[in-house]
């Protein structure tokens, strides 16, 4: 399990989600398995396409964020 949770962060840190700006995305693995501007939707669909196994969520900031 950790593993994959891993693999997840690591797939996140190290792709280019640019494409995916200002949404919500959940990371299983080594690919995106939901997406959207809706939280509670983003986690249902992943919920489903994950096939059980635990997901990494993450908001992709938009060009305007500024992170201190």
């Amino acid at each position: 399990m950790k593993q994959l949770q891993e693999k997840s962060y690591q797939y996140f840190m190290n792709t280019d989600i640019s494409q995916y700006s200002g949404e919500w995305i959940a990371v299983c693995g080594d690919k995106i398995v939901a997406h959207g501007h809706n939280l509670k939707e983003v986690v249902e669909e992943a919920k489903k396409n994950s096939l059980g196994n635990k997901f990494l969520l993450a908001r992709v900031p938009s060009e305007e964020t500024m992170i201190f």
